[in-house]
Parts: C-alpha cells; structure tokens; sequence
C-alpha cells in the first residue's frame, strides 16, 4: 500500500487503569504492556538521543478526543517518560486519588496512549514499511471500580465511544510520526474491577472456586474493592463494597521522607511500588548505600496493612458463607509482608494471589470475558494465534 494511505484494523483489548500502572492486553492473553499511571505537562522542546529502545519507556503523544476538553492534555509524556520530567506531572495521590477514576481525564489520556501503543506494537512491521496513518476498531474491554460502576459505568462508557480518538506519536522510537485513529465499541459494558480477577482465577487457578463461598478484596493505589462470591461464583451484591484505602498516599509520604535527605532519591510512588515489589529498601549513589528504608517502610506499611485487613474483616465477618479470603491486585503484592505478619496471630484463612499474576487478575479477566463475548455474538476476536494469513493482508484496505 502506498505510505499515505490509511492502513485499517481491528484489535481485541483489555485494560486496567489502576492507579499505580496501566496493564493492558491485546489480541492474546500473552501480549500484555503495562506502565506507570504518570503523565506530565512537557516543557521546552525534548530531543532524542536515540531513534532505538522499547516504545513504552518514551510515550511522547499528541492527543485529540472528543472526550479530553482541557488543552493542557493535548501533548504529553506518558509512563516512564513522565516520571521525573520538569513539567506538571499528574500521579494519582492527593487531590488526584480523591477524584473518581471515571471522571478523571488522565484516565482517557492512559486509556488512549495504551490503546495507541496496543494497535501500533500490532502493526510495528507495518510501519517499519513506512505506514503512518492506522485506523483501528478496538474491541475494548475495561473496568470501574465497585464503589463507581452503578454511578458511573454509563457516563464512562459514554466517553470512550463519544467518537474518534486521535493519538500521535512525537519522539517515541518506532512509532515516531504515527497516528492511530481509535474508534471503541465495548461488546462487555464496562466491567467491575476485582470480580473480573475472578474469573481469570477460576481459569487458571488449579483449585478452581467455583465451589466455595468466598471473598476477595482487588487491592488498588487507591481503592480497594471487596466481593463476595457463593458457590457457583454467585455474586453477591448485598455484601461487596468498595472503600478507600490511599496506599498511593502512603508511598508518597514514604518518598517524601526519602526525599527529605536533600536529593531526588525517588523520582515517583510508580518507582516506590517496583522497589517495594522487589524487595530494593536500599538507595545507591555512586555505588554507595545513601538511605535504607527499611524502617520507613515497616512504619508506613504496618500501618496501611491494619487498616486494609480490619476493612477486609469488618466486611468478611457478616458474610456466613464465606470460607476464605483472598488479596489479588499490585496493591496486594506490596502489602502481603505485614498482613501475613498480622494474621499469623490471627489465624484466618487468607490467601494470596501468585505475584506472577496478581497485577493483570483484572485485565487477564476482562479480556477472557471480552474474548467470549466477541465469539459468542458471531465476530472474530482478533487473536495472533489464530491469523493465518500473512499480517496486514487482510486489515489492510
């Protein structure tokens, strides 16, 4: 096809917006991408060192969407670009975290950056062979949080197919000068964050929960939702909850005491969290040990660990039904330490998500649901496993 023309397409993804990283899957439950929810402002001109390194480390973007009305959203660092820069950058803490998901317009702008990359990392040999333009159908599979999605679930929805969305790549390697048109249908609404791990836990857990009563909390950098399920994966909607837990806001104060040594040790609460994840609680420079968090963290953590298991509990105790109790989510990861600690003078029956799989329960679940829902009304889900034929050669028109 000529290089000025528009290449078309279609793709199947899922995203989970959550408050400390995008994670997102497209085509087939093995490409996934995920990165931090950071944007920024930039200020002055940026200037590539290099045209080579992963895309999603440089998510420089223009973007057009009838459903972004503020300008200063227009050109943005996404991600891992974001972090550190010198513009204005939006983390969800503070004010931020105090926002609803479905309102915020960094949601829209992570929603589409993500969708934008899903479509051209698709296409990457296409546009190695110089296409510039991509206009791209997404069949979108996404979620809210319990305590929004009764409020909030159609005016989100509302958003993301209020028309055509339009996302330039500026500096970022691969994908420099590409635009993707992004046009949404939602075949599954919006979905409910944590039921949604659900069943991507029952498809892969090898003691599925079908048959037992049980709850589940989808710990969040901000919320952590709360559901109950009765045998026969019953939701029960009497007794699922949604609450505000603000771990993102813990993380802050703990870089912000970091910070407090007299440098930038800790750029962002996205960095804090990998740190957290890993174990890192020791701060090099120039190959020397400059702080050790430890203490910091038990502090800080025990804390937010109390107060995440007594709102488990006080929902769990009025729940007859209920023989288990499990923590999925990234927030899960970083707090399971201390609400081990906690419940080994407790004794309840806790579990934990594999960290393997914990961060993407929600993104793996709504796309299982989304692929389904594709078969079951008769369209194709777009998955590379089942492409035959050579790439492009039947999107392209």
């Amino acid at each position: 096809m000529a290089k000025n023309e528009t290449f078309v397409t279609s793709i199947a993804l899922s995203m989970d917006n959550g408050s400390s990283h995008i994670k997102g899957i497209y085509d087939d439950l093995n490409n996934t991408f995920i990165f931090p929810n950071v944007v920024s402002q930039p200020v002055g001109e940026r200037f590539l060192l290099t045209d080579k390194g992963d895309p999603l480390d440089f998510l420089d973007v223009q973007v057009t969407s009838p459903a972004i009305e503020s300008e200063q959203y227009r050109h943005v660092y996404v991600g891992n670009l974001a972090i550190g820069d010198e513009g204005v950058v939006h983390e969800i803490v503070g004010d931020k975290a105090a926002q609803k998901k479905a309102q915020r317009p960094e949601t829209m702008v992570t929603l589409l950056t993500g969708a934008a990359y899903a479509v051209a990392k698709k296409h990457e040999e296409n546009i190695k062979r110089g296409v510039k333009r991509i206009k791209a159908t997404v069949h979108l599979a996404i979620g809210l949080p319990i305590s929004e999605i009764a409020k909030f679930r159609t005016e989100f929805a509302a958003k993301i197919t209020s028309g055509v969305h339009s996302v330039t790549f500026v500096t970022t390697p691969l994908f420099k000068g590409v635009t993707v048109e992004l046009e949404f249908t939602l075949p599954i609404d919006i979905a409910i964050d944590d039921v949604s791990g659900v069943y991507d836990i029952e498809a892969t857990s090898k003691s599925p929960l079908s048959h037992k009563g049980f709850g589940i909390a989808d710990v969040g950098g901000v919320d952590m939702d709360i559901a109950f399920f009765r045998p026969g994966l019953e939701l029960d909607q009497r007794h699922s909850t949604g609450t505000k837990i603000h771990l993102n806001d813990a993380l802050e104060n703990i870089r912000n005491e970091v910070n407090a040594q007299g440098e930038e040790l800790i750029a962002s609460t996205a960095e804090l969290t990998q740190m957290l994840v890993n174990k890192e609680y020791e701060i090099y420079a120039e190959g020397k040990v400059v702080f050790d968090m430890t203490n910091l963290v038990n502090r800080h953590m025990r804390i937010l660990a109390e107060k995440v298991l007594k709102s488990a509990r006080n929902a769990w105790k009025h729940v007859r039904y209920a023989n288990e109790f499990w923590f999925i989510g990234g927030g899960s990861i970083v707090l399971q330490p201390w609400i081990e600690k906690l419940n080994a003078e407790l004794g309840l029956p806790i579990r934990f998500d594999s960290a393997e799989y914990s961060q993407f329960r929600n993104a793996r679940g709504t796309f299982l649901l989304l692929d389904h829902a594709l078969k079951h009304t008769g369209e194709v889900a777009v998955t590379a496993r089942k492409e035959t034929k050579a790439e492009g050669e039947s999107d392209a028109h």
